[in-house]
């Protein structure tokens, strides 16, 4: 439960507009619709870049991201859905391009019968080395490069709060 001075603070979030609604604090405002449209515009800059270098999207990168960081560079599809925040049935649509162009291998899972898992083949442990280039490098232009160290280290704490370990999540296991 907050304490009296961080429900006062979170009271002064808000502010009633001349209707009578409830509205943002313009400084709040600001801070999360800026988040919002900085997220839809950063997301939409990559994915085209992505797409047109690599034929790949951001959500296809990042199946093949974990599938390199998984042990054995195998995961069952639904563990990839919970990993991405996808729905399985959006996962196993980018599966089918990925196993289209021999990124991904589908088989069944020894221990399920009803599993399938996915398996990230030479092939595309390429693709994703490439894409990564050309991804790391859109993002440093289209984000870092517009900010300090010292707001970079600031956004790493506060987003450290919403998702401890999430970089970690990311890495080679092995």
């Amino acid at each position: 439960m907050p304490d009296s001075a961080t429900t006062n603070t979170m009271l002064a979030c808000q502010i009633t507009g001349s209707d009578g609604a409830a509205e943002w604090h313009p400084t709040y405002a600001d801070s999360w619709i800026g988040f919002l449209q900085s997220h839809r515009q950063l997301t939409r800059e990559l994915d085209a870049r992505l797409e047109a270098q690599h034929g790949l999207t951001l959500s296809g990168l990042e199946l093949l991201g974990r599938l390199n960081a998984a042990p054995e560079r195998w995961l069952r599809l639904s563990a990839l859905a919970g990993q991405t925040g996808l729905s399985l049935s959006r996962v196993s649509r980018i599966v089918d391009a990925l196993e289209a162009r021999g990124f991904i291998e589908r088989r069944p899972c020894e221990s399920d019968a009803r599993a399938i898992n996915a398996h990230l083949t030479p092939a595309g442990a390429e693709g994703l080395k490439s894409a990564e280039l050309t991804h790391r490098a859109a993002v440093q232009s289209s984000f870092f490069d517009h900010l300090s160290c010292s707001e970079v280290e600031t956004l790493a704490a506060v987003f450290a709060r919403f998702a401890p370990g999430a970089a970690a999540a990311c890495q080679r296991s092995d």
